[in-house]
């Protein structure tokens, strides 16, 4: 980073008020995105979750939690946020895998007050923000500092740990290889299997799998549940390859596909898994699919 540009970040962070005051432009204006990703702040947001309900996030200055000061739900990953929002509802037992800072596990929370949400992040420096971000929420979710795999122990995370924030790491090798930031970094590791068995339900009904091209080992580590009940789906599908093997674990299934790209609405229905348009598939149960509007 240049001279100018540390001191432009300096004096900007010093300017005192920003919150309040980005609040009242807030209330009286609707920004473009071009304007408001430059004005951001650090202070604890609450995020509204349809007329009666909403969840709190500390907001680090990052562009997630902007977006979802300056628009709520449509910021984000709208798309997305809006479909794991009507099918946290009608779920019992939800899992967000790599949770990163927990919005989607608070979301969760914030719509179904009566369901089980466990939140997994591996990183350890981001787990103490959804950990303190779970607190914000008096402590309704449950977050767990592992990575999931096919198997329970430990792993190697590829961590980029000269960054003091990341939004995309994996337990894969490969992805990343080109950054001379990757570190391998040894976590906890457990199944899908495993956490199940921590919440004593038995079963899941929802999951979101944000794992940076290693989905096919979570969905290896719960093969016979996955097969009985058929849970639905949030997951990335980053690469050709990577949507080939989930197409091979979960083939015979029955379940329908939507390819989200995060502007569309509804999202379309397609026949086979292949890369994503954005980042997300949503794969449910074609009577699930029915019971959310798509």
């Amino acid at each position: 980073m240049s001279l100018l540009k540390r001191i432009a970040k300096h004096t900007y962070e010093a300017i005192p008020f920003k919150q309040p005051v980005f609040s009242l432009v807030r209330s009286v204006a609707k920004l473009p995105e071009p304007v408001f990703r430059h004005l951001h702040f650090k202070g604890t947001i609450t995020i509204p979750v349809g007329e009666n309900a909403s969840f709190r996030m500390v907001h680090h200055g990052y562009v997630i939690e902007n977006e979802l000061f300056w628009r709520g739900l449509d910021g984000w990953e709208k798309v997305s946020l809006e479909l794991w929002r009507r099918l946290s509802a009608r779920s019992k037992v939800i899992f967000d895998i790599g949770a990163n800072t927990g919005v989607f596990g608070l979301l969760a929370q914030a719509a179904n007050p009566e369901a089980v949400v466990v939140a997994v992040e591996p990183v350890e420096r981001i787990f103490e923000k959804l950990r303190k971000n779970i607190a914000l929420n008096g402590e309704r979710v449950k977050g767990v500092h592992a990575a999931v795999s096919d198997h329970k122990g430990t792993a190697v995370l590829y961590d980029m740990t000269e960054s003091e924030h990341v939004l995309s790491v994996s337990l894969n090798k490969e992805w990343n290889k080109a950054s001379t930031q990757l570190r391998p970094v040894e976590v906890p590791c457990l199944t899908v299997m495993d956490l199940v068995e921590m919440t004593g339900a038995g079963t899941v009904d929802l999951l979101k799998i944000d794992v940076e091209t290693h989905e096919p080992a979570v969905l290896r580590g719960f093969q016979a549940l996955l097969r009985k009940d058929r849970p639905t789906m949030l997951i990335e599908l980053l690469t050709e390859e990577v949507a080939r093997e989930v197409a091979g674990l979960i083939h015979g299934l029955d379940y329908v596909y939507y390819n989200i790209d995060d502007v569309t609405w509804p999202p379309p229905r397609v026949e086979a898994l292949s890369r994503s348009g954005h980042f997300n598939y949503l794969i449910c149960r074609p009577e699930v699919a029915t019971s959310i509007g798509l």
